[in-house]
């Protein structure tokens, strides 16, 4: 009797079936929680003042009212005090994020490969990364004012950050690492 002829496609499949029903719950969450993202090509910036936190500005679009930037949350700290001002969604790239109320009690938690969308508004919060450093691509759209209100220990105002400020900080930043096009 012959064996039945699989394709290369199928002896994949198979074979990427047979290693995950290998994998055990706890061993899949361990792998996903250790692993980290590749941030060696970005260039890591800082605001004097804000704490635990770099920032990477991706993109700005004055025209269409988006500012794109990466945030990278130390673990286990919180930045300062914070308001939303414009509409934005956030994806996890590594770690978690932790977002934390007024009170300072931990409200929420956004694992890797979350995606979230929220509209402007919203209470003062912190925000802090999990056991490893928090990675996290925030998009802001929909404001050529204030994005951020950074808030002091009674909730007033002590800066904003907003469309001009991130366009200037842009502007500034090393510019980020190019596509290689063969050829």
């Amino acid at each position: 009797m012959t064996q039945p002829k699989v394709t290369r496609r199928q002896g994949l499949v198979g074979l990427g079936a047979t290693t995950l029903a290998g994998l055990t719950a706890s061993t899949a969450t361990a792998a996903a929680e250790n692993a980290t993202f590749d941030q060696s090509n970005i260039i890591w910036n800082t605001l004097d003042g804000f704490a635990h936190i770099w920032y990477h500005v991706v993109k700005v679009d004055a025209d269409q009212k988006i500012v794109d930037v990466l945030f990278k949350f130390a673990a286990n700290e919180q930045v300062v005090k914070h308001r939303h001002h414009a509409d934005y969604s956030t994806f996890i790239l590594q770690g978690e994020l932790r977002i934390y109320n007024d009170a300072g009690d931990l409200a929420e938690i956004r694992p890797t490969a979350s995606y979230v969308e929220k509209q402007a508004g919203g209470a003062p919060h912190t925000e802090g990364g999990g056991d490893i450093d928090c990675i996290a691509l925030f998009s802001n759209r929909g404001t050529d004012g204030v994005i951020y209100e950074v808030l002091g220990p009674n909730n007033e105002t002590i800066a904003t950050l907003g469309l001009q400020e991130f366009q200037a900080l842009w502007e500034a930043q090393q510019p980020p690492v190019q596509p290689i096009i063969p050829g």
